[in-house]
């Protein structure tokens, strides 16, 4: 298995402002803050966990993660992105130290597009409020 990191338009060494800018810049939906979710962006040796969150913070906890949200990583090195399962930051930091490591964390030239997938899309539902889009990525 190796995981793909897509490149960003960064300086590096990446610290933390630069992985805040690249959070906002790479990673924001603009309807995010109308539906009160943000990100909290944390440090490990190789890169930066960041991680949606709904709501704020409320004395010195963290608000809860959003839900269908996953981890995404961006490395110090050369500021790419890769996507991870939403585990806690310092398991984060260990499987992606591993993949590194063994060259299984490859960077691409670009973000994929849309022809780099077959999708297959299916409305279900009686009106379209009601509707629920469905679609499966298949890739070619």
């Amino acid at each position: 298995m190796e995981v793909h990191a897509y490149p960003t338009e960064s300086t590096v060494p990446v610290d933390l402002a630069e992985a805040r800018r690249i959070a906002d810049l790479y990673l924001r939906d603009p309807d995010d803050a109308a539906d009160d979710i943000g990100s909290v962006v944390t440090e490990f040796d190789a890169g930066f966990t960041v991680v949606a969150v709904r709501g704020t913070a409320e004395a010195g906890r963290l608000p809860a993660p959003a839900i269908g949200g996953s981890v995404c990583v961006i490395d110090k090195s050369t500021g790419a992105i890769s996507f991870w399962p939403t585990y806690p930051t310092a398991l984060i930091a260990e499987q992606y130290a591993a993949m590194r490591d063994t060259g299984r964390l490859v960077v691409e030239d670009s973000w994929p597009g849309p022809e780099d997938f077959d999708l297959v899309t299916s409305a279900i539902g009686e009106d379209v409020d009601d509707a629920v889009l469905t679609i499966d990525y298949e890739s070619s």
